[in-house]
């Protein structure tokens, strides 16, 4: 008798709790209204901040730097791209703001600076990140920027140009004593001070003053995450979120009826 009291106990337990299902269910349900609202919302939510996003577009432009090429044939900068990164980073950014902010169009610059040095290369990648109403100020700023180089690099070139001059002329006038003489061992200083200026007539024939190769050039693509990407996110946010709104929109009922209830 025992037993058969316990299963309809449990019976009657189990019968609950599905009623308790059902009519949650049930009234989930009637929270359509109120779901479709919450999705409306999101989605008018997630396209407005798409549509109003800046669509931000990555500016790139590519220096040389000032080169000759060594005794052995290696092409080398009048600098390290490193120092000339240092250079730029302590030195020729702060001029370049400096002058903008003279010219009273902006107080802080809406877009950053990165220089970079691609391996095995005596290149500097210098970058800027911003939508494109700020291109034409990406454009004088990267311009100002390169004219500063060339001539800060001029001056190294002019100054190396200057000492292999000196040299080529030290040697030719040795080269042409050496000819004219008639010691035992001229043809061997012949044969070397020939070699002397055979080689500083290539270095200086070799010196590249350097120069940009392009300057603020747009990418085809922007940056960042896509409208699309923004757009999916946003729609499956709006079909999760609506019944958690709606659960929500149910749960303070609940309170709200019970506390009620309660206080009289």
């Amino acid at each position: 008798m025992r037993d058969v009291d316990s299963y309809s106990q449990k019976d009657h337990s189990k019968r609950v709790e599905d009623l308790g299902l059902v009519e949650f269910s049930v009234m989930l349900l009637k929270q359509w209204k109120t779901m479709l609202l919450s999705v409306l919302f999101l989605l008018a939510a997630t396209i407005a901040i798409t549509f109003l996003k800046p669509v931000k577009y990555d500016y790139t432009t590519m220096y040389g730097i000032a080169s000759f090429e060594t005794s052995e044939g290696i092409k080398r900068g009048v600098e390290t791209p490193q120092e000339v990164i240092a250079k730029i980073e302590n030195i020729f950014l702060e001029q370049e703001r400096r002058a903008i902010f003279s010219e009273g169009e902006t107080a802080s610059l809406p877009f950053e600076m990165n220089i970079s040095n691609p391996s095995n290369t005596i290149l500097l990648r210098i970058t800027s990140i911003a939508d494109s109403t700020h291109q034409p100020l990406i454009e004088r700023f990267h311009e100002g920027l390169i004219e500063a180089l060339k001539i800060d690099q001029a001056s190294l070139v002019d100054s190396l140009r200057g000492s292999l001059e000196q040299q080529y002329e030290a040697y030719s006038e040795a080269l042409s004593v050496a000819q004219n003489s008639v010691s035992e061992n001229a043809s061997e200083l012949t044969a070397s001070y020939f070699e002397k200026v055979f080689l500083i007539e290539r270095r200086l024939g070799s010196i590249n003053e350097g120069d940009a190769s392009q300057i603020a050039v747009r990418s085809i693509e922007p940056v960042g995450v896509g409208r699309g990407v923004v757009l999916a996110i946003g729609l499956m946010l709006a079909f999760v979120l609506a019944p958690l709104v709606a659960v929500l929109g149910i749960f303070v009922r609940k309170v709200v009826f019970v506390y009620r209830k309660g206080s009289r």
